[in-house]
């Protein structure tokens, strides 16, 4: 919390930013965090019946779930402290953007963000310089990229094919406010960001 609210005292935060809802298996959320949260009205779901499913991928589905005739297509969900942990739940993250392709969720670190462009859609990814990159990667999982093509990187792909094993866009920069992607295959998208 420091890093987000930089000028703010902590409980403050907490007291400010309650989560309407803690869902999940409780196997790695401390007592005194549970019973903070629990004692400001904080809803508990406890799934811990349920472990062929990650917590974020019940999260997800219950959002998703939450109003089933809302247009999806404007909802955007951001995964603060996705990232930078053990590298299982990492993957086991990234597995929820590809599960949950229709919905945007952007997987949040100290130093990157992460999300999905499906293969479906032409993109156009305007960047916010003040706070994101210059670093940037493209990266296809799961199967080839047969064809990739990008407009606003230093070194922009042309009809370019990717995959694990051979060619994959890491250490890329953005050159400008606006970058094109258009794929064969859905990608991740990542760039640096400045906090």
């Amino acid at each position: 919390m420091p890093l987000l609210f930089p000028r703010d005292d902590a409980i403050d935060v907490r007291h400010r930013y309650k989560p309407d809802i803690i869902k999940g298996d409780m196997d790695s959320i401390r007592t005194e965090v549970l019973d903070f949260y629990t004692n400001l009205g904080t809803k508990v779901v406890d799934e811990s019946h349920d472990q062929d499913t990650t917590d974020l991928r019940k999260c997800v589905a219950y959002v998703r779930d939450l109003a089933p005739n809302l247009d999806k297509s404007n909802l955007c969900i951001l995964v603060a402290g996705a990232l930078g942990g053990r590298f299982d739940h990492e993957a086991g993250n990234i597995n929820v953007l590809y599960r949950f392709s229709t919905i945007r969720i952007i997987l949040l670190s100290d130093d990157c963000l992460i999300y999905l462009l499906p293969r479906t859609h032409h993109h156009e990814i305007h960047i916010q310089s003040s706070v994101e990159g210059p670093h940037c990667g493209l990266i296809p999982i799961g199967m080839t990229s047969v064809s990739t093509t990008t407009t606003g990187l230093q070194w922009d792909l042309t009809n370019t094919e990717m995959r694990f094993g051979d060619m994959v866009s890491t250490s890329n920069l953005v050159q400008g406010e606006k970058i094109t992607v258009q794929s064969s295959s859905d990608l991740l998208w990542t760039i640096s960001i400045k906090m």
